[in-house]
């Protein structure tokens, strides 16, 4: 039976161990010869061929084709020594089994550099990897916020003005223009007229238009609240003494104010009389006219004409005008009484209440 023939794995392994030992170091105490499986002892035929084997030089290092060639050749650079390239895929194996025994004594894993580090650290002559320091980012400066007016040198501040202040001035000019209309006073209107113009703004003018309306709305609910009531004037007044009133004349002094006549005259019956004669028209409440050039009063309604006397003599009136009470007062002054009436058609004007004596003036 022939004896099997050592393979190159364990031709190399014997080489290396003797060179161990040669060296004065123990097969047990280096890592790849404790990783290496020593075979059992060659027949003295295999001892001689090995003896005899001349020793090739060893070939240049082959270029790593895994990771683990890379990882071992990092490791052996880190180290200082330099590491077997395997010659044959068997010790390629061997080499990578004993890595992880390796690792284990060296101490604890380092962490595993990226795929780009190892391509460029087994790359002859790679500098090594310098970190890209980027550069700070600097945020750009916020943009000066632009002043307002107010705040330019010289600018006047603008003023405000408060909501108070507005309403307050709004209704003094609306007082202004209300008296100025009731009594008629240029002077009124034209300060109510000043102090709109101060309120030409819109906020002002909007607060203006709205107190007016106001105001408008307030004084027609007021009003409505109110009855009406006619003001009349007074039905008794004092005209004066009788001296006032000369004979045969008619005085307008009381006639737009309370609406008589005053006549002093001798031509009723003879008798010198002073009385008060209405300014209405008998026929339909029409105001006549005192005609002193005709001597009669003239309705410009409908034509009637009466006598000084007060009697009707022409035109659609169908009886004389009225007379009003009229007496001497206590301090001598003639006194008009409009609450009572008196009638010539009806006897009336005979009652001594109803004239006064025309001797007195």
């Amino acid at each position: 039976m022939e004896e099997k023939k050592p393979s190159t794995a364990d031709i190399l392994a014997k080489i290396r161990a003797q060179k161990a030992a040669a060296a004065g170091g123990s097969p047990a105490t280096a890592p790849e010869a404790a990783a290496v499986p020593v075979a059992e002892p060659a027949p003295p035929v295999a001892a001689a061929l090995v003896e005899t084997a001349p020793v090739k030089p060893a070939a240049p290092a082959a270029k790593p084709g895994s990771t683990a060639d890379i990882l071992a050749a990092i490791r052996a650079k880190k180290g200082g020594a330099a590491a077997p390239a395997p010659a044959t895929p068997a010790a390629a194996a061997t080499v990578a089994a004993s890595a992880p025994v390796a690792a284990a004594a060296a101490g604890p894993a380092k962490p595993l550099p990226s795929i780009a580090e190892m391509v460029r650290a087994a790359k002859p002559g790679a500098a090594a990897p310098v970190a890209a320091v980027k550069p700070p980012v600097v945020a750009p400066p916020m943009p000066a916020r632009p002043l307002p007016p107010s705040a330019k040198k010289g600018a006047p501040a603008p003023a405000r003005r408060s909501l108070a202040g507005l309403v307050t001035v709004a209704g003094v000019s609306l007082v202004s223009f209300v008296l100025g209309g009731v009594f008629a006073s240029p002077v009124l209107i034209a300060i109510g007229a000043l102090i709109w113009c101060v309120l030409l703004s819109p906020f002002a003018m909007a607060w203006a238009a709205l107190s007016v309306v106001t105001g408008i709305a307030t004084l027609g609910t007021a009003r409505f609240m109110f009855p009406n009531v006619l003001v009349e004037p007074p039905s008794k007044f004092k005209i004066g003494p009788p001296s006032d009133y000369p004979l045969n004349a008619v005085s307008n002094k009381w006639k737009d104010q309370f609406g008589v006549w005053i006549v002093h005259t001798d031509q009723y019956e003879g008798k010198d009389l002073i009385y008060a004669l209405s300014t209405v028209c008998t026929h339909l409440g029409c105001t006549p006219s005192w005609l002193d050039g005709e001597q009669k009063f003239k309705c410009p309604c409908h034509g009637s004409g009466f006598y000084i006397t007060g009697v009707n003599f022409e035109g659609p009136a169908p009886r004389p005008l009225e007379r009003v009470g009229l007496r001497v007062a206590e301090d001598g002054m003639l006194e008009v009484n409009k609450s009572m009436k008196f009638q010539e058609e009806m006897g009336q004007w005979v009652d001594a209440t109803s004239f006064v004596d025309g001797s007195l003036a």
